[in-house]
């Protein structure tokens, strides 16, 4: 075998002593640069009281002006700097170590080639060190081998986007036309892996090849994955091709969350999309009705509304206009009191920030809340789930709607007062009884379970058994078998957030087991106890999601499913994955075939009907948190199955205007029943309120059962299919929606990002 210029590596590890990093990517060596800014909590006070709106852009203009990258881990533009000056003031036992975290931070602020640079000209600098290549010498093996990967990914995917770049199996066109990048990642992770087999290197070669067109033909067997592995994948399933550049939904960006809703009432799908940075512009895209979107943010009045890794919709004021709640803060510990946001839709195209006076100044790190009316009183209560750990104390909120545009924290009261690392909230109702109950997904901590008695709540973790996995992100209440009953789906994640995703992935794909990144699926027993069903329901799968969402791909009645998968990393470059639902008995995979295998980061997720045709396309905000790990959101068209359909609008009167928490059931003419419960889906990223319900090949709805939050039932008859229906609370009457079918737009180009 030809010998790689990369076969040797000189010793590293006089580096493990000296790093200036701790868990939170706090840079504490001799309190350099120590943080000179008020507290968020001081700011919060002087906020001066001018429109309220104006008071929250000048707020968070503050954060970022003040915000500290010696203590934010995801500030890595400023942090090249704060490296590059220790380096300069450094002593000579401290300089490697502070220049091995410097190369990093040039990696993570975009500079690929500058970090290449600098770790190539140590290596020719230092030959005589050491040969000896083992397990505690490959820092900076590992860090090179990415950075060419990344450079590869900069050069012909960032900068170069088309409507193929980065989803596997990879398209002609979306092969590198500037191989450096890839070729050089290859040669040493063989290198890597001939010496320590670490299965995540041998999944990142078969990518490089992968990227020059290349694989499986020119990979050596010993290095070879078969990908896609069609013994675990379902073949025979349409593709759904990305649009997104096509219609003017491709926001660049960081991770970050989407609200998928008809803001305007004009019958149309919108989105709203947040960006993790902390200076990062939030954006509203106005479904035009010719078959793409305009970007209104700025005549919506939400200019200087920044950041946000995560964003739900509701009507909170019951006023017909969908409202809109961001969340802030998150993975940044002390640096995360950061101000969430509760944007009031004003019913005339603009917005108002009104956290303020609403009561909802909180400044504690949170991704996750939910929207659901738990007393049962008419209005739209908010639990948000905020960030404990390493002796922070962030308890999560439960803001009680007072029904007059404000709110009351009273989670102690209620006996929702919880502790933990908070990475999703979902209201379901576990037993039918109408009164919402709440999931608590707790990353490195047992999963929570809040029976409502109502309007009070009781811990029935345990006892329902529900409660894993440890390692856990975002989650859901559906009903997977269309029992009448809601099931619960939890995703797993990784305990190792750097190798473990790519080497799980790896293992999977070549039939070894693994427990790493394990999700649950709890199908609800009826008697307020669940059943773990993953192994059964073939989704023993190690899913590492972030973002997450479920519809309907193939209106055949029964729900599926999307993950967002990934880790801050730049080596977690693993698809997302896409899982079928076979008649509510099983899923198969379809994440090849159906083209939605993206290997970009993966986090908001909504599926939602955009074109009015009766089918769902999903919409994914796709990039990290690194400054760098900047990319393409993306909208994958249904491509059609012929089965039939029915949209629903419910209006609450005595239940909340959303009339989120009310159960439909649909009684087809083959005596199929499909239940669905109103709600926005997952715990990161928003569906669409309106009910968008697959029926397959039925050709009547016999009945169609609205069971209101608030006890009401109404029940209607040979209702036709394939048509938009509203209907409101206490009228027992159906009013026809009039819509028209608006194909996208099938303009083409190359994205060129600067």
């Amino acid at each position: 075998m030809k010998r790689s210029k990369y076969i040797w590596l000189p010793s590293i590890s006089i580096l493990s002593t000296l790093y200036f990093f701790s868990c939170d990517g706090q840079i504490v060596q001799n309190n350099f640069l120590a943080p000179t800014s008020a507290t968020s909590h001081s700011m919060a006070e002087n906020i001066n009281h001018k429109n309220e709106t104006q008071e929250m852009v000048e707020f968070l203009g503050r954060i970022v002006e003040q915000s500290d990258p010696n203590l934010n881990a995801y500030r890595n533009k400023p942090r090249v700097g704060i490296y590059k000056s220790m380096l300069s003031q450094s002593k000579s036992t401290e300089k490697l170590s502070i220049w091995y975290q410097y190369c990093k931070e040039l990696l993570r602020s975009g500079d690929a080639r500058e970090c290449i640079q600098e770790i190539e000209s140590f290596f020719e600098a230092n030959r005589d060190l050491s040969e000896q290549m083992t397990a505690n010498n490959y820092v900076l093996f590992e860090l090179l081998a990415i950075a060419y990967l990344r450079l590869g990914e900069q050069e012909n995917c960032q900068l170069n986007h088309t409507e193929f770049s980065c989803i596997l199996p990879l398209e002609e066109s979306a092969i590198h036309t500037l191989p450096e990048g890839s070729k050089n990642a290859i040669d040493i992770y063989k290198s890597m892996y001939d010496v320590y087999p670490n299965q995540g290197y041998k999944w990142l070669i078969n990518l490089g090849y992968m990227t020059l067109g290349t694989y499986p033909q020119e990979v050596p067997k010993k290095y070879l994955i078969n990908y896609p592995n069609w013994n675990l994948e379902q073949r025979n399933f349409p593709r759904f091709n990305e649009v997104a550049m096509n219609v003017n939904t491709a926001i660049y960006g960081l991770s970050g969350g989407v609200c998928t809703e008809d803001f305007n009432n004009d019958g149309l799908i919108d989105i709203f999309v947040t960006d993790y940075g902390i200076d990062a512009q939030a954006r509203l895209l106005i479904n035009n009705g010719k078959g793409s979107f305009d970007d209104q943010t700025i005549l919506a009045g939400l200019e200087g509304i920044v950041g946000g890794l995560n964003t739900i919709q509701a009507d909170y004021n019951n006023d017909g206009f969908e409202d809109i709640f961001v969340l802030r803060g998150a993975w940044l510990g002390a640096q995360g009191n950061h101000p969430n946001s509760l944007l009031k839709n004003n019913g005339d195209g603009t917005f108002s920030d009104v956290t303020k006076s609403a009561g909802l100044m909180s400044l504690m790190p949170t991704q996750t809340g939910a929207w659901a009316d738990f007393n049962r009183d008419g209005y739209l209560d908010l639990f948000i789930g905020n960030e404990s750990r390493n002796n922070s104390s962030n308890p999560c909120e439960l803001y009680l709607n007072n029904g007059d545009g404000t709110f009351k924290e009273v989670a102690a009261s209620v006996g929702a007062n919880v502790h933990g690392f908070v990475k999703g909230v979902v209201w379901g109702d576990i037993n039918n009884d109408s009164w919402p109950d709440l999931y608590i997904s707790i990353m490195g901590s047992q999963n929570i379970l809040l029976k409502n008695n109502e309007g009070v709540f009781e811990d029935v973790s345990q006892t329902a058994g529900v409660q894993e996995p440890i390692s856990s992100f975002p989650c859901w209440f559906w009903d997977v078998n269309n029992d009448g009953y809601q099931d619960i789906y939890v995703s797993g994640y990784s305990s190792d957030k750097d190798f473990g995703l790519p080497l799980t992935f790896a293992q999977e794909m070549q039939g070894v087991k693994t427990n790493n990144g394990y999700s649950k699926l709890y199908i609800n027993n009826g008697n307020e106890t669940f059943t773990d069903a993953t192994e059964s329901y073939n989704l023993l799968k190690c899913s590492f999601a972030m973002g997450a969402n479920f519809g309907d791909l193939d209106n055949d009645g029964n729900l599926d499913f999307y993950l967002g998968t990934g880790a801050p990393a730049f080596n977690s470059v693993i698809p997302n994955r896409m899982f079928r639902n076979v008649d509510g008995t099983k899923f198969e995979e379809v994440t090849s075939a159906g083209g939605f295998g993206h290997i970009q980061k993966g986090h908001g997720v909504a599926f939602v009907d955009f074109d009015n045709d009766g089918d769902q396309e999903i919409y994914a905000v796709m990039g990290g948190g690194y400054q760098a790990d900047e990319f393409t959101n993306v909208l994958f068209e249904n491509p059609g199955f012929g089965n039939n359909w029915l949209t629903i609008e419910l209006e609450g009167v005595t239940t909340n205007r959303s009339a989120i928490g009310t159960r439909i059931e649909v009684v087809l003419d083959n005596n199929k029943r499909i239940y669905r419960t109103v709600s926005t889906g997952g715990s990161f990223g928003s569906s669409s309120i309106q009910q968008e319900i697959g029926i397959g090949k039925a050709t009547k709805i016999n009945q169609l059962i609205i069971t209101w939050q608030n006890g009401e039932v109404e029940s209607f008859e040979s209702v036709a299919i394939n048509q938009k229906i509203a209907i409101k609370e206490g009228t027992n009457a159906i009013r026809t929606i009039p819509f028209s079918y608006i194909p996208f737009s099938e303009s083409k180009g190359v994205h060129h990002h600067h």
